[in-house]
């Protein structure tokens, strides 16, 4: 899986742009970070490539398909929000089914398909004893978790994590890094996270795109950005936040 993001722009309400021509590509298996303060752009782009957005201009480029104005349900991305977005009324694995449930045609798989497909998810999330909790029973990293095994269970083509350990403490967000980036390893898709946190960033993502005024300063790895900061902002940013 490859995307190209070409030339997006984004205003809203004819006041000024949010995103101005960010250009962009996100290879196969990348775990890349959209980093930035807050008003830099980084959460408009991302719901553009999700599609809970359409830009003004540019386009999304889905392994060469044009994505742009596709429905966000029709892309086959999965999302996990700062707020988990979990369905109180719902258990673990009912929770963690409910892309699979929802799926058309042939796309949808069987009962006994899907009971498995949540099975896999829950041991590989490591919570195969607690398929029968709901969300209120649950800590805050497990609840992160289910909604990681959620956003997986429909074999996305691209993995989107909006600001999904903010709410957690210094603690837990350090575990669940580390557990998230494993993940995404062993499914190999590629990922694209937003954050503001400059060592959360550095720590998960291969490749890190510091954002700022609707723009992408620089893009790079940790050790590029830190050896090599491209521009004045990103040299104060980056020590900012060290």
């Amino acid at each position: 899986m490859s995307l190209r993001i070409e030339t997006l722009s984004k205003s809203f309400d004819g006041g000024a742009s949010v995103l101005r021509e960010v250009s962009l590509t996100v290879h196969d298996g990348e775990f890349l970070a959209l980093l930035g303060p807050s008003g830099s752009g980084k959460t408009t782009l991302l719901n553009s490539i999700a599609g809970l957005l359409t830009p003004d201009s540019g386009r999304l480029l889905l392994d060469g398909e044009d994505i742009t104005h596709i429905p966000a349900g029709q892309r086959r991305f999965g999302m996990v929000f700062q707020s988990y977005a979990l369905f109180r009324h719902m258990n673990v694995a009912q929770n963690v089914e409910f892309g699979l449930r929802v799926l058309k045609g042939n796309a949808r798989p069987s009962k006994a398909g899907r009971r498995a497909r949540v099975a896999a998810l829950l041991d590989l999330i490591e919570m195969s004893d607690l398929g029968d909790r709901y969300p209120a029973q649950l800590s805050g990293g497990q609840q992160q978790r289910v909604a990681m095994a959620r956003a997986l269970a429909i074999d996305p083509r691209l993995l989107l994590l909006d600001e999904p350990f903010s709410a957690l403490d210094a603690q837990v967000r350090q575990s669940l890094r580390s557990s998230v980036r494993d993940l995404q390893r062993k499914v190999g898709v590629a990922a694209i996270l937003v954050t503001h946190d400059q060592t959360e960033a550095f720590a998960i993502a291969d490749r890190v795109a510091i954002m700022n005024d609707g723009v992408i300063e620089q893009i790079g790895s940790p050790d590029e950005l830190r050896q090599n900061p491209g521009s004045p902002f990103v040299r104060r940013f980056l020590e900012a936040g060290a």
